[in-house]
C-alpha cells in the first residue's frame, strides 16, 4: 500500500511505463486511460482522484514525447521482428510464416502488424488455437494452416518465425533443403527455448538462421539504453508530481475563499436591496439589471487578486498564515473539521 506522494508517483510511473516488466511498454497508458474512464462512468472518481488521473496521463504522454523510452526492441519477439525489418527493409512486401500459436506468436503478430506486415500465415498443430489467436487481430486477415503444411508454406515464404513447445528441432537442413528453390533467400528466426531450428540450417546457401542467443544481445543493448532514458523520465515525473502536489495543497484554500465570497455576496445583495428600495418603483428592470451587473463586477474584481495570490502561494505556512489573516480581517466562520477534510 502506498500513501500520499508515494501513491502519486506510483501512478505517474505506471502511466509512463517505468514500472512495467518491459521498460517503456506502450500499452499501459491506454489501460490507465480506460481505468479513469470506467471510474468516471461508475461515479467512483472524485475531484482529487480525477485530477490525479489527468496528471498521470499527462505525465505518461510527456515521457513518451520528450524521451525516446518507447523505441528499440526490449523482448525476444520484438527483437526478432526488429531484426527482420532491418534485414528485409520492407516487411509489407514479405511473405511471413509463424510456426506456433502461443503467447510468443501472439506478440510476433502484434509487432509484425505494427511494422507494416500484411501477408502472415500461422501454422499450428490445431486450428482451434490458431483461431483463438486470430480473433485478437480481426483486422489482420491471418492465414491459418495446420503444422502438416509447414514445409510447403516455408518454401513460399521470405521470413519464418518458430515458437513451439517442441523439445526437439522441428526444422533442419535435411527437411528444408529438398523444398527450397536453388538460391532462394530465406530468413529464419527461432525464438523458442529449447530451440526449434537446428544450427545446420545456416549451412544452406542464401538461408540465414537466428536463435535466441543472437537476439539477446539486441535486447540487452536496448534495455541498457532505456535505463539511461528512464533517468531522464524520472526528472519529468518529479515536475508532474510537484504540479499535482501544488494543486492538491491549494484545495485547503477553497473553504476560506468560499466563505469570503459568501460574506461579500451577502453584503452586496443586502446593500443592493436597500438602494433599490430607496429608488422606488419607477426605477425600471433594465436599470436594475445594469446596477446588478455593476456590483457583481466590482466584487469580482476586488476579490480576484487575493484569491489568485492565496491559491498560488507555494509555501504551506505562508498560505495558512494568509488564510488566518483573511478569516480575522473579514470575521469569517472557520470551516468545520469535516468540511476541511472534504
Amino acid at each position: 500500500m502506498l500513501l500520499h506522494q508515494d501513491a502519486v508517483m506510483h501512478l505517474m510511473r505506471v502511466s509512463s511505463g517505468l514500472d512495467s516488466l518491459v521498460l517503456g511498454e506502450g500499452q499501459i497508458l491506454a489501460q490507465v486511460k480506460h481505468c479513469h474512464k470506467l471510474g468516471q462512468q461508475h461515479n467512483g472518481v472524485g475531484r482529487v482522484l480525477n485530477q490525479l488521473f489527468k496528471q498521470g496521463i499527462t505525465a505518461g504522454k510527456r515521457v513518451r514525447t520528450e524521451t525516446s523510452i518507447g523505441t528499440g526492441a526490449v523482448s525476444i519477439s520484438s527483437a526478432a521482428v526488429e531484426m527482420a525489418q532491418i534485414k528485409a527493409q520492407n516487411l509489407a512486401a514479405c511473405r511471413v510464416a509463424i510456426v506456433g500459436a502461443g503467447k510468443m506468436s501472439r506478440l510476433l503478430v502484434q509487432h509484425l502488424l505494427s511494422k507494416g506486415a500484411t501477408n502472415i500465415t500461422i501454422l499450428n498443430r490445431s486450428l482451434e488455437r490458431s483461431q483463438e489467436l486470430a480473433k485478437l487481430f480481426p483486422e489482420a486477415n491471418l492465414n491459418l494452416l495446420l503444422l502438416s503444411e509447414m514445409l510447403p508454406t516455408i518454401a513460399h515464404s521470405d521470413i519464418v518465425f518458430t515458437s513451439t513447445s517442441s523439445t526437439e528441432p522441428i526444422l533442419d537442413r535435411a527437411k528444408l533443403e529438398p523444398v527450397l528453390e536453388p538460391n532462394q533467400p530465406l530468413m529464419v528466426f527461432d525464438i523458442a527455448v529449447p530451440r526449434n531450428v537446428d544450427a545446420n540450417l545456416n549451412e544452406l546457401p542464401h538461408v540465414q538462421a537466428f536463435n535466441v542467443d543472437d537476439l539477446k544481445a539486441v535486447v540487452a543493448q536496448n534495455q541498457e539504453s532505456r535505463r539511461q532514458i528512464a533517468m531522464e523520465a524520472e526528472a519529468l515525473l518529479d515536475e508532474e508530481v510537484d504540479s499535482f502536489d501544488g494543486w492538491w495543497r491549494s484545495l485547503e484554500t477553497v473553504s476560506t475563499i468560499s466563505s469570503l465570497r459568501n460574506k461579500v455576496e451577502i453584503i452586496r445583495t443586502q446593500e443592493l436591496e436597500k438602494a433599490f428600495s430607496r429608488l422606488g418603483t419607477e426605477f425600471g428592470d433594465r436599470h436594475k439589471e445594469v446596477i446588478e451587473a455593476l456590483t457583481r463586477g466590482i466584487v469580482n474584481k476586488i476579490l480576484h487578486d487575493p484569491m489568485v495570490q492565496l491559491r498560488a502561494q507555494q509555501d504551506i505556512e505562508a498560505r495558512r498564515q494568509a488564510m488566518e489573516t483573511l478569516e480575522v480581517l473579514f470575521n469569517l466562520e472557520k470551516p468545520s473539521s469535516q468540511q476541511a477534510k472534504v
